[in-house]
C-alpha cells in the first residue's frame, strides 16, 4: 500500500515541507484511502481530488511518484500546467524526495532536471503548454496536478487533460490516473466536469464527538460560526445534528474516526474503477489552517467579488459561479415583524392576518415524508406563510395507508384568521415527479376541483408562463411502449424557474421605514419562534440562479442550483403553492376579484359576530352561522379516512394525530444532504 510504504520510507526535507521529519499518514488520515487507491493491486484506475489549500494533496502525489519507483516501476508522466512549473516541482519536491529516501537513490539510474531514469521504468515532466510533451510517449501511470491552471486547449490539438489521458490506453488495464486540483469557474474546471461530477462523489464523515450526538457529519462553511470581528476567541463549528459547538482542539481525534462516503445518488451510471474525492481546507490539520485564519479571510473578501470567487475555489474546494439571483436565509428570519398584524405560526394559536383573501397548498413527496406548505395570498401581490408539516413514514406504496391517509386528513385542514373565520384551501397541487404511480390513485379519492397532481418544469423550454393544466397519457397495459388518453388525470405543469425568481425578486425588496406598512408584494413571514424556525428560512432561499456565458460573454444557458448542504423542501411547496394560486387567476385578478374574497370574508365574520351576540342575549339563532371560506368538501363517493388504531382523527377534526401526539409535527432541522446532486 502506497501509506504503508510512506510510513515507512517517507522523510520530507525542509523545502517545501510545513514539517520536515518522517511521514504520518496519521497527520492526514483522510489522505490514507486516496494513497492506498493508487496501489498496484487496487481496483481504482481513474481518481481525482478537488481539494482547498493546506491539506497535503500535492504529498499524497509524491507518495505514490515514490512507491512506483519502488515498488511497480514503469513508464511515469507527471504533467503541471506549466514549463517553468514543471522545473520548479523538479527541484524543490522530486529532488528531496529522492535524496532523503534511501530505497530510492539506489534504484535511481539517470536524472536530468525533466525526466528520470529508473530500474524498470522511467518518469518525466510534461508541460501542458506544449502538446509534444503530452503525445510523446505511452505511460501507465498519470499524474496531473493543479489540471484546473492548465490551458484549455494546446496548440490546437485540444485540452491537455484529453491529450495525456490518450497516452494511457496501451496500458488499459493496469494504467492509473490520478488528478488534483483546486477549481476555478464551474463551466471551464476540470476538476469539477471531468473529476467531481464524472465519479461517486465522495466526502469526508466524522462522528460528533459531543455527548448525546455522534451522528456522522462532513466540515461545510456555513457551518463555521464566530462572532464577527472576534473570531480568534468564538470560533467553533455547529453541528448539523445536534447543533453543539465543536471547538477546533477537536478536528484531530474527528479526523482519525472519519471515513469516505460516496454521495452521488445515482451512482449506478458511474464507471467502475473511477472515484472523486472534495476535500475543503476545513479539514486542515491543527497548526496548518486554523478556522480563525478561514473566518478572518472570509471577513477580508467581503465586498470584493473576485476574491470571494478565490476564497470558494482555493478555501472551500468548490467551484466559483455567476449568481445573478440569491437571498441570505437571515433576510427571511428576520421580517416577521413587518405588516399591520404580525403573526405566530402555528400551533401556537395566533390567527391569519386579515389581509390574507385566501389559502393555497404545496405538497412535496419524498421517500420517507409527505410535506405540506400553506401560503395565503393577497393584494398587491402580497403573500404569507402560513404553516410548514411534515409527515413521516413510508411514501412508496398505497399499502403504506397511514401516511397517505394522514395526508388526506391534513388537506381538509382550516386556519381561523383574526375574525374568527375558517380558512380552507381553494387548490392544492401534489407533486408526482417521483412516485406517480402512487401519488396520482391517490388524488383521484380527493375532490379533484381542489387537489390537483402537478409537476414542475423549467419555464425557460416551455411555451406557457406559470402554469398549464395537461393529461398525461397513461400506458396501455396490452401494447408496449403505447399511451391513451382514457382514464388519464390532469397534471399541472408549474413553472417553477419562474416562480422560484419572482420570490427572490420579491424577498429582495428593502425592508419599510415604517414597519407597519408592507410595500407592494412583500413576502410576509411569522414572528420568530414556535414552529417557525431557521431551517425553514434555509429551506426557502436553498437555491441559486446561475447564469452561464459562453467565451465572448454571451448567456449559454440560465439554471438553479441547489446551496450546498440544503433541503429544498419548503421552497418547492411554496412554487407548488404559488402555482395553484396561479390557476385561481391570481397574476390576472384585478380589483373586483378581490373586493369579492373580501365580501366573503366579511360576510363571515358578520355572521360569526351576529352568532355571538345572540348567544350572550340568551337567544341563540336558529340557522347556524357560516363561518368557514373555501373549505374542501370531501369527495362524495369516498369512504371517511380513518387511521388504524385508538388514535385515528376523523375528517372533520382541526387536528391530525401523528405517532400518536395530539400536534401535528411541523418542521424540523433535518440531516443536510451532503451533495448538490439532489434529494433522495
Amino acid at each position: 500500500m502506497v501509506s504503508e510504504w510512506a510510513d515507512k520510507n517517507r522523510v520530507l526535507a525542509g523545502v517545501g515541507a510545513a514539517e520536515p521529519g518522517p511521514w504520518r499518514t496519521d497527520r492526514t488520515p483522510y489522505l490514507r484511502e486516496l494513497m492506498d487507491n493508487l496501489s498496484a493491486g487496487s481496483e481504482v484506475w481513474k481518481q481525482s481530488l478537488i481539494a482547498g489549500a493546506q491539506l497535503g494533496k500535492t504529498e499524497s502525489g509524491l507518495n505514490w511518484i515514490g512507491y512506483q519507483i519502488d515498488n511497480a516501476p514503469g513508464p511515469f508522466m507527471f504533467v503541471l500546467p506549466k514549463a517553468d512549473t514543471a522545473k520548479k516541482v523538479s527541484k524543490q519536491r522530486i529532488a528531496p524526495l529522492l535524496n532523503s529516501t534511501a530505497s530510492l537513490r539506489k534504484k535511481i539510474t539517470d536524472r536530468n532536471l525533466l525526466s528520470l531514469e529508473y530500474l524498470g521504468g522511467m518518469m518525466f515532466f510534461a508541460s501542458a503548454q506544449s502538446a509534444s510533451d503530452l503525445m510523446s510517449m505511452p505511460v501507465k501511470d498519470l499524474y496531473l496536478d493543479e489540471v484546473d491552471r492548465m490551458p484549455v486547449d494546446v496548440e490546437g490539438e485540444g485540452p491537455p487533460f484529453n491529450l495525456a489521458v490518450a497516452r494511457t490506453r496501451t496500458f488499459k488495464s493496469k494504467r492509473k490516473i490520478y488528478f488534483t486540483s483546486t477549481p476555478t469557474h464551474e463551466s471551464t474546471s476540470v476538476i469539477w466536469n471531468e473529476g467531481w461530477l464524472k465519479g461517486d462523489m465522495r466526502l469526508y464523515f466524522m462522528p460528533c464527538p459531543l455527548d448525546g450526538c455522534g451522528k456522522l457529519i462532513t466540515y461545510e462553511f456555513e457551518n463555521l460560526k464566530w462572532e464577527w470581528g472576534r473570531s480568534k476567541e468564538t470560533v467553533h463549528y455547529q453541528c448539523p445534528e445536534c447543533q453543539g459547538k465543536i471547538y477546533e482542539r477537536e478536528k484531530t481525534g474527528m479526523l482519525a474516526k472519519g471515513r469516505w462516503i460516496p454521495t452521488r445518488k445515482d451512482i449506478e451510471n458511474v464507471e467502475p474503477g473511477v472515484r472523486s474525492y472534495r476535500l475543503p481546507s476545513l479539514y486542515s490539520p491543527i497548526g496548518w489552517y486554523s478556522w480563525d485564519e478561514m473566518a478572518l479571510k472570509w471577513e477580508g473578501v467581503q465586498g470584493n467579488p473576485s476574491r470571494i470567487a478565490e476564497f470558494r475555489n482555493v478555501d472551500l474546494a468548490l467551484p466559483s459561479v455567476e449568481i445573478s439571483e440569491r437571498v441570505d436565509w437571515d433576510v427571511v428570519w428576520t421580517r416577521g415583524d413587518v405588516g399591520a398584524q404580525p403573526y405566530y405560526m402555528l400551533p401556537e394559536g395566533a390567527s391569519v392576518p386579515r389581509e390574507v383573501l385566501f389559502l393555497t397548498a404545496g405538497v412535496d413527496i419524498g421517500q420517507d415524508h409527505i410535506e405540506l406548505g400553506v401560503w395565503g395570498w393577497g393584494r398587491n401581490r402580497k403573500r404569507w406563510l402560513i404553516d410548514h408539516i411534515r409527515i413521516y413514514g413510508p411514501t412508496t406504496s398505497m399499502y403504506t395507508r397511514e401516511i397517505w391517509d394522514l395526508a388526506a386528513t391534513e388537506i381538509h385542514r382550516t386556519y381561523k384568521n383574526v375574525d374568527g373565520v375558517e380558512l380552507g384551501f381553494r387548490k392544492v397541487l401534489v407533486d408526482t415527479g417521483y412516485i406517480p404511480e402512487v401519488v396520482k390513485p391517490w388524488v383521484r379519492q380527493q375532490n379533484q376541483l381542489i387537489v390537483m397532481c402537478c409537476d414542475g418544469v423549467d419555464g425557460a423550454d416551455q411555451t406557457f408562463n406559470g402554469v398549464k393544466v395537461v393529461n398525461q397519457g397513461v400506458p396501455v397495459h396490452s401494447a408496449s411502449g403505447k399511451t391513451t388518453k382514457v382514464g388519464s388525470i390532469p397534471v399541472v405543469m408549474v413553472d417553477v424557474s419562474l416562480f422560484k425568481s419572482e420570490l427572490m425578486g420579491s424577498l429582495s425588496i428593502p425592508r419599510p421605514e415604517v414597519s407597519e406598512e408592507a410595500p407592494d408584494g412583500w413576502v410576509h413571514m411569522p414572528l420568530q419562534g414556535g414552529s417557525f424556525t431557521k431551517e425553514i428560512c434555509k429551506q426557502l432561499v436553498s437555491e441559486r440562479k446561475v447564469i452561464e456565458r459562453d467565451a465572448n460573454g454571451g448567456i449559454t444557458r440560465i439554471r438553479w442550483d441547489r446551496v450546498e448542504g440544503r433541503r429544498a423542501e419548503v421552497l418547492d411547496c411554496h412554487n407548488y403553492a404559488r402555482g395553484g394560486a396561479e390557476l385561481l387567476g391570481l397574476s390576472r385578478m384585478t380589483d373586483v376579484h378581490f373586493a369579492r374574497f373580501e365580501r366573503e370574508l366579511a360576510e363571515a365574520a358578520v355572521s360569526i359576530k351576529d352568532a355571538a351576540d345572540a348567544d350572550a342575549r340568551g337567544a341563540p339563532i336558529t340557522t347556524p352561522p357560516r363561518t368557514k371560506v373555501g373549505v374542501i368538501p370531501p369527495k362524495s363517493t369516498a369512504p371517511v379516512i380513518r387511521v388504524a388504531g385508538s388514535h385515528a382523527p376523523s375528517q372533520t377534526e382541526s387536528r391530525v394525530t401523528i405517532t400518536g401526539s395530539d400536534t401535528p409535527r411541523r418542521i424540523v432541522p433535518l440531516p443536510k444532504m451532503p451533495t448538490q446532486a439532489g434529494d433522495y
